[in-house]
């Protein structure tokens, strides 16, 4: 059967989303992947972190441990990736940087984000609520690429105990397929593509029956046409004499065929074992694997004239490099090279042949830092991966190709950030704010010259405001603070727990700032992995306290040095009081010393 079978003429009703469509009707979406956050925001990291055992490698590499609370001299925390953010370490739902990322996907030409998905009350659907007003205020598509494995995991019987069989789980399939339609695949932020409703249906939780059976519970609303619905078609082939020989053919893929399922890619396969040329990963791809890859889409999909292919979509992804997860859980390391950019580039020109028959592109992806395929700007690749989807967007899209806006996104965020640090400090913003509100409409807009003035005016006024802070800083070294034990040769151990007093006028210091930023660095002996956490606590007033409680938490990784190590204090989450009481308790199996904390306060 065909799930969700309407009239086609049903289609003339469809509202159509805010985004602007290119002049040919073509699409571009580029997949996201969530549940990353801060302390200040959110008193958590998400995927920030990653700490794991890796014994089934055959590199030698044996754990994982990125303890993202940890930044170095620049600033620049350690987290589970390859290449860093040119945004920083960021809140996926801070709304600052929504907006960001959102106008820098539209300045790319990017109509919309799919946000890895799995089911409701996940964290990644408190991501797409999050998203959805930022994304309809300036005309972008919000869709999904749902990960419906995560629902059929035990990740959903944890969250609800009573869904705990196959069946429970299937028939809580339907309700979230229901939520979809009514929440995402309609509505001002629904991702379209000819009038017809997409999302990316990446597995690999229902089987074919249980999908159909699932889908044939769910209601449309009036006048919406059937979904589009592509399905991942993932399987990797094999080696042959060095040459790498795709799967052009399975019963799977068949199966979901029946059920009016478009197969679509996603990243290439990595085939080819470790050897002296990659000494970091079990297995890697070689650049022409990836086109040899992508040949069986061309030709039994994108060539097809098959009436069920109601949209053909190209795929383009710009490398991979996943040691910041090792294949989540999988413990093998994988790697396709960026080749500076040109498999980026070689995986466009091979899609970009095929264009006429091709409705949409899906990129993979704008932001899995933790396996290596981001496209957002980074320290490491710049906006290399930015520029390069406008070039092509402009052809396949037929529209202008201007570079302009590319790099005015990062100013706004960057001056958002300052006018709210001047704010804590009790500073007027009004007039800036208006001013950068002004400039992201201009840049949603595609106005790049009445942006740019825009900010160069808030930037202005930022600074003078900035000149008016009275800042000056205060340090207090190991020698000046109390603990609750006493050093053993120079050594203070953190087990059971070892709290650390700030001197009353440092206190007092703080209280009269009207703002801070400051961080607390120490030396720790990174001693034997123990599989257990070290914890760094404060007092806070923040709720949920026992959420923001919590300062850092990390573990040993069992190099036998002595490191030395920032963390960052959030303002919002410890507080500072004359009243008794720690400032900061550490508590676990740990040897540190040279404890010392350093402020800037503003007023």
């Amino acid at each position: 059967m065909t799930p969700l079978r309407i009239s086609l003429a049903a289609a003339a009703l469809l509202l159509l989303p805010a985004a602007a469509p290119a002049q040919n009707g073509k699409k571009i979406y580029a997949d996201y992947h969530g549940v990353r956050y801060t302390r200040a925001h959110d008193g958590k990291l998400g995927r920030w972190e990653m700490h794991a055992e890796t014994a089934k490698s055959k590199t030698g590499r044996k754990t994982l441990c990125y303890n993202a609370d940890f930044m170095d001299a620049a600033g620049r925390h350690d987290i589970a990736a390859v290449a860093y953010p040119q945004a920083g370490m960021q809140s996926n739902l801070d709304p600052d940087y929504i907006e960001y990322q959102i106008l820098s996907a539209k300045a790319a030409g990017i109509d919309g984000f799919f946000i890895e998905w799995g089911f409701m009350d996940h964290e990644n659907d408190k991501l797409l609520k999050a998203m959805q007003p930022v994304a309809a205020k300036y005309g972008f598509e919000i869709g999904v690429n749902w990960c419906d494995g995560w629902l059929y995991y035990d990740w959903i019987t944890r969250m609800h105990p009573e869904i705990d069989t196959r069946e429970a789980k299937t028939e809580h399939y339907a309700r979230c397929y229901q939520y979809l339609v009514d929440n995402v695949l309609s509505g001002p932020t629904a991702p379209t593509v000819g009038g017809r409703p997409v999302f990316y249906l990446f597995g690999p939780g229902a089987q074919p029956a249980e999908y159909a059976y699932a889908a044939s519970k769910v209601r449309l609303p009036e006048g919406m046409p059937q979904p589009a619905v592509l399905r991942r078609w993932a399987e990797w082939g094999t080696l042959e004499e060095n040459r790498y020989v795709p799967v052009r053919w399975s019963p799977e893929i068949e199966s979901w065929k029946e059920l009016g399922m478009i197969p679509t890619a996603w990243l290439p396969a990595r085939v080819r074992p470790m050897d002296a040329a990659p000494p970091h990963w079990d297995h890697y791809a070689e650049p022409d694997d990836l086109i040899e890859f992508m040949k069986p889409f061309r030709d039994s999909v994108w060539m097809s004239a098959d009436p069920a292919y109601t949209v053909k979509s190209g795929f383009v992804m710009p490398g991979m490099d996943n040691r910041g997860c090792a294949g989540w859980g999988g413990q093998h390391f994988y790697y396709i090279p960026r080749d500076g950019g040109r498999t980026y580039e070689r995986m466009w020109e091979f899609s970009m042949a095929s264009r006429d028959s091709l409705d949409m592109m899906f990129i993979a992806s704008w932001s899995d830092y933790t396996e290596g395929h981001e496209i957002e700007p980074t320290v490491e690749n710049g906006d290399r991966e930015l520029r390069t989807t406008l070039h092509y967007a402009a052809q396949f899209k037929e529209m202008p190709e201007d570079a302009s806006g590319i790099a005015l996104p990062a100013r706004l965020f960057g001056l958002r950030k300052r006018s709210e640090y001047l704010a804590a400090a009790r500073r007027k913003t009004a007039d800036a704010d208006a001013l950068l509100d002004r400039a992201a409409t201009a840049i949603a807009g595609g106005s790049y010259s009445e942006a740019a003035e825009r900010l160069s005016a808030a930037e202005a006024a930022v600074d003078a405001l900035e000149k008016t802070l009275k800042n000056r800083t205060l340090d207090v070294p190991e020698s000046e603070l109390r603990f609750s034990s006493d050093a053993v040769h120079g050594v203070r151990y953190a087990s059971p727990e070892l709290k650390v007093y700030l001197p009353e006028t440092a206190v007092r210091s703080l209280i009269a700032a009207r703002t801070h930023t400051g961080y607390l660095e120490f030396e720790y002996f990174d001693d034997a992995p123990t599989g257990d956490f070290v914890f760094l606590y404060s007092r806070t007033e923040r709720q949920p306290k026992d959420i923001f409680a919590t300062v850092a938490k990390f573990k040993t990784d069992g190099t036998g040095t002595w490191k030395r190590v920032r963390v960052e204090l959030a303002p919002e989450n410890v507080l500072y009081a004359t009243t008794p009481g720690f400032t900061l308790m550490f508590k676990g199996k740990l040897k540190l010393r040279d404890v010392s904390f350093h402020y800037t306060l503003s007023r």
